[in-house]
């Protein structure tokens, strides 16, 4: 399984997916900031990351080059917003998600992606 790491600011939100992915046997760790993840990214080298596209203090997209250097990433974007999706694309996301999502689905992205992204 993968080593994955939650960039979302939204207790709700990461509670639930949190208890999805360890529930599908993924190591799983969360951070609420920009702040943090940089330096949670650093340490746990995570496989994976899920990263929320609005963020209380910063930029996603000022992230993406140092998370996509290390580790493949996800954006997960609000539903109206229509630009963000294709801005992660071009700035080195292998996927996005578009909230609300079903636990499920982003269960199955982190599998179907966690083969080719996952260390030993």
């Amino acid at each position: 399984m993968a080593r994955v790491l939650v960039v979302e600011d939204e207790p709700n939100i990461a509670t639930i997916i949190v208890f999805k992915l360890e529930r599908e046997g993924h190591e799983v760790r969360c951070e609420s900031s920009a702040r943090s993840a940089g330096a949670a990214s650093e340490s746990m080298r995570p496989d994976l990351v899920l990263l929320d596209s609005t963020l209380p203090d910063g930029d996603a997209f000022d992230l993406m080059p140092a998370l996509t250097s290390r580790s493949a990433v996800v954006m997960m974007t609000e539903f109206r917003d229509k630009s963000t999706p294709q801005r992660a694309l071009e700035a080195g996301a292998v996927a996005t998600v578009e909230k609300p999502f079903k636990p499920t689905q982003l269960a199955r992205l982190v599998a179907k992606l966690a083969p080719a992204t996952s260390l030993p």
